[in-house]
């Protein structure tokens, strides 16, 4: 009878040779006690060194997060105000439109854009897409060549129109037609501006689109739509620009030009052209003045287009606004940034002026939009003056219609932008 093996652990077994069980579990178990049983000695020092690592490395770490958090606060600081601005334009837009009951939707874009056939069933264009002379000749319309000639527009839905342009106000310079004060002292804003009756004691709402032109769907939309107590500012770069800013005054809304002026980050944000620049020359400067304003006859005055760095730099601000001041027009300060001193300055050469309370689509949405006009009058009721900037935007343009309608009730008027020039308090 063989008797089995017992292994005892205090027994240092070595495996014997051809032993099919190789090294005993036992002895590893009795050789990790003794190493850790050695003297530390080099490996100490070892640890000492790798924990005054440590520590240096978490001391620098930390010093890199504290730094870094402070900077990134100041940075937030000072570009705050253009960093919501710009988060706000570039937010994924969609507007939808709301059709009223019975009313039939806008025909699919692509059936509308097909060339239409005349009743004798020749083509409309030729192969290149040029459409035929109308009636009227080549130059009939507005100006576009081969374009029909213009159904009489009815007069204003609320009777109001506006004084004729008169050639005595425009001085021709380098073949383009600029503002000017009369021989008669008369002044192109004053002159243009809409009837209003000035001893209304109501507070009064003042309402500028700006950036008309450049969507012909939208700019006929607000002038045909919107009351024609809302001023309409027409970019410069607008196409037909003196067309359409004289279908908007025989629809009955006074009329501006959108000055573009650099922006803070600029030129990532870039807002044309014939953008004023704090970098040039005061005259070439001025020839970009004179470019904007010889657009289109017939208009109060201008409003700032960006310009959160050009209306906060007083040598760069000020001749633009003797310029706008010898001309007669009137300038109306977006307040692209709270550190503005365009309307101080505007003030203290007599230069007739008013600013934007409120930005009213900083958020196209239908709540953000109300709630801007809400803001509004609440302003205005404090103030008895309050100008609010919008856009050209479906859901704007439809907020405005609806909201316009509830004043009258509310006790407040609906006032042209002129109609509040040198009215507000300064801050």
């Amino acid at each position: 009878m063989k008797l089995p093996k017992i292994r005892l652990p205090f027994l240092n077994r070595r495996p014997k040779t051809g032993d099919p069980d190789g090294v005993d579990p036992l002895d590893d178990a009795m050789a990790a006690p003794s190493a850790a049983a050695e003297p530390a000695g080099d490996a100490g020092n070892g640890s000492r060194l790798k924990g005054i690592a440590v520590a240096a490395a978490t001391a620098a770490l930390a010093v890199l997060v504290i730094g870094g958090t402070g900077a990134l606060i100041g940075w937030i600081l000072v570009n705050a105000e253009t960093t919501e601005a710009r988060r706000a334009l570039q937010r994924p837009q969609l507007t939808v439109p709301i059709l009223a009951d019975g009313e039939a939707p806008t025909p699919n874009s692509s059936a509308s854009a097909m060339p239409a056939k005349p009743a004798d069933g020749r083509a409309a264009a030729d192969p290149h897409g040029k459409p035929e002379p109308g009636p009227g000749g080549p130059d009939a319309g507005h100006g576009t060549p081969g374009a029909m000639p213009a159904a009489e527009e009815p007069p204003p839905a609320d009777g109001v129109r506006l004084a004729a342009v008169d050639p005595t106000l425009l001085e021709t310079k380098n073949d383009i037609k600029l503002p000017m004060v009369g021989p008669d002292g008369r002044q192109p804003w004053s002159t243009y501006g809409r009837p209003f009756n000035l001893d209304d004691t109501r507070p009064r709402v003042a309402v500028v689109v700006v950036g008309l032109g450049l969507s012909k769907e939208l700019t006929d939309h607000a002038i045909t739509d919107l009351p024609g107590a809302v001023s309409l500012s027409f970019s410069p770069y607008a196409r037909n620009i003196e067309a359409l800013m004289a279908k908007a005054r025989r629809a009955g809304h006074e009329t501006l030009i959108d000055l573009p002026m650099e922006p803070l980050d600029f030129p990532r944000d870039d807002p044309g052209p014939s953008t004023l620049l704090t970098s040039l020359s005061l005259v070439d400067n001025l020839n970009r003045l004179e470019w904007v304003l010889g657009r289109a006859p017939g208009y109060v005055g201008v409003a700032t287009w960006m310009g959160s760095q050009f209306s906060t730099v007083e040598d760069a601000l000020m001749p633009i606004l003797q310029g706008l001041k010898q001309r007669g027009l009137m300038f109306v300060d977006s307040r692209a940034t709270s550190r503005s001193i365009a309307t101080e300055l505007a003030s203290s050469i007599q230069l007739p002026r008013a600013f934007n309370n409120a930005f009213i689509d900083s958020t196209p949405s239908i709540d953000a939009v109300d709630r801007a006009l809400a803001g509004l009058e609440s302003i205005a009721r404090q103030q008895r003056y309050a100008v609010g900037i919008a856009r050209p935007l479906p859901v704007t343009l439809d907020r405005l219609m609806r909201w316009a309608g509830t004043l009258e009730a509310k006790g407040l008027a609906l006032a042209p932008v002129s109609a509040i020039a040198d009215r507000q308090r300064l801050r």
